[in-house]
């Protein structure tokens, strides 16, 4: 089951909001189209104009490059016909790449336009033939009963038309190896794409791993205490323990990683060239 062929990357953003960080996320996206990726994914702001600066930067990302943009929407705080609108803005733009999530209600009343993401999706489907990709939780959705109910939730996806699944970020090859038996075991049979987080800040790690279920080793713990305020030694640290795992999963047939940038590209792109991939000539050449 040994896969010996170069994976497959893709590199999830977020949406600038100063003149600052935009100068920074622009060198991501030039940098990474290096190593030619299969998409890129561009998050949903929370409310109002957050809302519209992520759908008019997955737009510029798509005009400016020639790497498939994946637009994530949520149906969370909006209603069905504005969430319609723009899912039709993002197709008349070009845009053929969706990430369709619940999402997390920001309004006091909890909102949501669909019952849950399989009515979203078949909404989604309606409007154009989208690519749809969806979330599944190798560590179980925070919200979910159990895990079997959070896997036949992510079946449903499936049977609605979503075309993959992007994991939340985890630390152990097992967790993920787990997951992706117990899919098959139901009858999911489509591609379920780990999310790798390279840690750039651990204690921010840390907090997001709270939010969202995510079990951190003790080793990992360890390790960075170790190296706390050494950023080269963090670095390094970060770039071992993410290749570790993404080779563990290499071995176990995985093929494809979503990797997530927090719109940092050094570290991304030495992992994405250490597992394999090639540099294209066409950019080496524009950059010489």
């Amino acid at each position: 089951m040994t896969n010996t062929r170069a994976p497959k990357f893709s590199y999830e953003f977020f949406p600038p909001r100063n003149p600052r960080m935009q100068r920074r996320f622009w060198r991501a996206i030039g940098q990474l189209e290096r190593s030619c990726p299969a998409f890129y994914s561009m998050t949903y702001g929370a409310l109002g104009s957050a809302k519209q600066i992520s759908v008019e930067t997955a737009i510029a990302m798509h005009e400016e490059s020639p790497i498939p943009v994946a637009a994530h929407l949520t149906c969370s705080d909006s209603s069905s016909a504005e969430i319609c609108q723009v899912a039709q803005q993002l197709a008349d733009a070009g845009i053929k790449r969706i990430v369709a999530l619940r999402g997390d209600a920001q309004n006091n009343d909890g909102t949501y336009a669909y019952r849950s993401t399989i009515d979203f999706i078949q909404a989604l489907r309606i409007i154009e033939d989208f690519d749809i990709s969806v979330a599944a939780y190798p560590e179980v959705h925070p919200q979910a009963t159990n895990a079997i109910q959070d896997l036949q939730h992510l079946k449903a996806k499936f049977d609605a038309g979503a075309n993959r699944a992007i994991t939340q970020f985890f630390f152990s090859a097992g967790t993920f190896l787990r997951f992706r038996d117990q899919a098959a075991a139901i009858g999911i049979d489509k591609p379920i794409i780990p999310g790798i987080l390279p840690i750039h800040d651990f204690d921010k790690v840390c907090q997001f791993a709270q939010i969202c279920g995510t079990a951190i080793p003790g080793d990992l713990e360890v390790a960075y205490r170790d190296c706390k305020g050494d950023q080269q030694a963090t670095y390094d640290l970060s770039q071992h323990l993410t290749l570790g795992l993404c080779e563990t999963l290499m071995r176990e047939g995985v093929d494809q990683f979503h990797l997530y940038t927090l719109n940092m590209t050094d570290l991304c792109l030495d992992i994405s060239l250490a597992l394999g991939a090639q540099l294209s000539p066409n950019r080496l050449a524009d950059a010489a």
